[in-house]
């Protein structure tokens, strides 16, 4: 089956989603220009605004997407966890497989401030719903006996809070593959709530097996399209534009 027009265009599109994340967390929002992100594509500004019109809405695209991945990491291991513990993990792992193999959006959600207010508001309503989504599993997990009793909301701060900075300091080219960190990470997550022993944890995340498939992407979770909930990109669609990352 050949890829429709749509799903080229979100491709090309999430290479956008790429490197402006890559740009926001390495400069900051507003130290990065949409001529600077441009240039790391290798791509004109006018090619660029073909598919974002400015760059406030590159930014909500941003927040945008790594929703779209949480909730889709959430609905999956809500299916196939068995218990409160399986679900939180299982969700943790599968977001963070998010952060360091498609998009490093995370970390640039520490530039809500610089939203305009519709869409810091609307960021602000899911990221409370992921969050209690989280304390409900947590709470499953002390009722059916997988999780030790605490404190759900502050357990999902520390969680999310180590969580958040993968993407600042992981380098995809480092001595650890994403699907190795992803494992040692994984194991912390479940010591840290888990109500019985558990393996012992990995002493060199290095000397975790890596695995030779291929990285979960958002349409292994079952999202189609990159970001269905987005902000809407212009209508008009160019056959010259081009857009190539360097990766």
């Amino acid at each position: 089956m050949f890829p429709t027009r749509e799903d080229v265009h979100g491709i090309k599109r999430l290479e956008v989603l790429r490197e402006a994340a890559a740009s926001f967390n390495f400069k900051g929002y507003h130290a990065t220009s949409m001529n600077e992100i441009a240039a790391s594509l290798g791509v004109t500004k006018a090619a660029l605004y073909h598919y974002f019109p400015n760059k406030n809405s590159l930014l909500a695209a941003c927040f945008d997407h790594a929703m779209d991945a949480a909730f889709a990491s959430m609905e999956r291991a809500r299916k196939e966890g068995r218990n409160g513990r399986e679900r939180l993990v299982l969700t943790m792992s599968y977001y963070v497989a998010q952060l360091i193999n498609e998009l490093n959006c995370c970390v640039v959600l520490m530039e809500d401030k610089a939203l305009e207010p519709e869409d810091q508001a609307k960021l602000v309503r899911q990221r409370d719903r992921f969050e209690r989504a989280l304390r409900s599993f947590i709470r499953e997990g002390i009722d059916d006996g997988s999780v030790v009793p605490c404190d759900p909301k502050l357990a999902v701060f520390v969680i999310l809070g180590a969580m958040n900075w993968v993407p600042k300091w992981f380098k995809p080219n480092g001595a650890w593959k994403p699907d190795q960190l992803n494992a040692a990470l994984a194991q912390m997550f479940e010591r840290l709530v888990s109500s019985s022993p558990v393996a012992a944890m990995a002493s060199d995340v290095g000397e975790l097996p890596s695995s030779a498939g291929p990285p979960l992407s958002l349409s292994s979770l079952g999202l189609r399209g990159h970001g269905a909930r987005v902000t809407k990109i212009a209508k008009k669609t160019d056959k010259k534009v081009k857009v190539g990352g360097r990766r």
